[in-house]
């Protein structure tokens, strides 16, 4: 007798077990189809997060940051012709791996100046600031460079993906200060935008963005 009643005791919790694992597998899969539905929505709105872009300005002046030379260089000469501001500064001291190994000193400001000239901007009015080897630093540097110039609006260009890191870490240089700061984008020569995760630098990007603004928040 009391062996059939733990048998039928086991038995219970066996069925009730194997019902709590197939409902589990049915929620599971259900919400591994809705997100698969909805991957594309899903990966844009992970990247668009990231692009914390201000209204097109009058400016004093346009900053365009050091890094990838060739999509913000062309930025900054585009926003230079549609009359936004008088002048574009790019800013950066390193010299890039490549051109330390050729033997060439050519730092990342001089890079993004010619091609900003090379786009068509006149070269009087493209400047250089030799300072800054990171986002933090190079803010400094245009933070004081617009103090002392007596600019009270700047532009600052950077690549799309980094504005809300770099619309955050302005700001809080120029607090304290009469410079309000605008950040515009400048879109990627090397990956769509709004299907960055079908390219490997589409994906290092977003990735390595999210870490920097992670570390940003914690440092600054």
């Amino acid at each position: 007798m009391q062996g059939a009643t733990a048998r039928r005791v086991f038995g219970r919790i066996g069925e009730f077990l194997l019902w709590r694992v197939v409902i589990t597998g049915v929620v599971l899969g259900i919400l591994f189809g809705v997100a698969y539905a909805l991957r594309i929505p899903l990966l844009r709105t992970v990247s668009e997060f990231l692009v914390k872009e201000d209204p097109r300005s009058v400016s004093d002046a346009i900053y365009v940051l050091a890094g990838a030379p060739m999509e913000r260089g062309q930025e900054g000469a585009r926003l230079l012709a549609s009359g936004i501001a008088p002048v574009v500064y790019c800013t950066g001291e390193l010299v890039p791996s490549v051109f330390v190994a050729e033997g060439i000193s050519r730092t990342e400001g001089e890079l993004t100046r010619a091609v900003a000239i090379k786009a068509g901007a006149d070269p009087e009015q493209v400047q250089l600031i030799d300072e800054g080897t990171s986002t933090w630093e190079e803010s400094e540097a245009i933070i004081a460079h617009a103090v002392q110039a007596g600019f009270m609006n700047i532009t600052v260009v950077s690549t799309e993906f980094h504005l809300r890191r770099v619309r955050r870490v302005f700001r809080r240089q120029a607090e304290g200060t009469s410079v309000q700061v605008h950040v515009r984008g400048a879109p990627s020569l090397v990956y769509d935008r709004y299907r960055w995760w079908e390219s490997e630098e589409g994906l290092l990007m977003v990735n390595n963005e999210y870490v920097k603004l992670l570390y940003y928040w914690l440092r600054y």
